[in-house]
């Protein structure tokens, strides 16, 4: 089998476009750093707490998450709004009951 400069051009020009692809995606599934300021927060709010679970983080650093005891989430609240006023503010978290609730 003889191979041809235009087969070896094609084949370079082939993995230089995989390579570039697997690039570009991992960069988009890394965390933006608002992402990362508030998963760094909600470890530090919410670690002790058995009745909170976080269920994403918005691009922009929204925290969403589901409560079931209505003390636990104030108190995780009240956190995210101190760390936010002595570090870089995030958007208000959105704290939902558990779905049927």
């Amino acid at each position: 089998m003889i191979v041809r400069p235009r087969q070896i051009l094609v084949a370079a020009a082939l993995a230089a476009a995989v390579i570039a692809g697997i690039v570009a995606g991992c960069e988009y599934f890394r965390d933006s750093p608002e992402q990362a300021l508030a998963k760094e927060r909600w470890k530090e709010c919410a670690a002790e707490l058995r009745d909170v679970k976080l269920d994403r983080v918005d691009v922009d650093g929204r925290i969403r998450f589901t409560y079931v005891a209505g003390n636990e989430r104030d108190r995780v609240v009240a956190c995210l709004r101190a760390a936010g006023e002595s570090g870089g503010p995030l958007p208000e978290a959105v704290a939902s009951p558990p779905a049927g609730k």
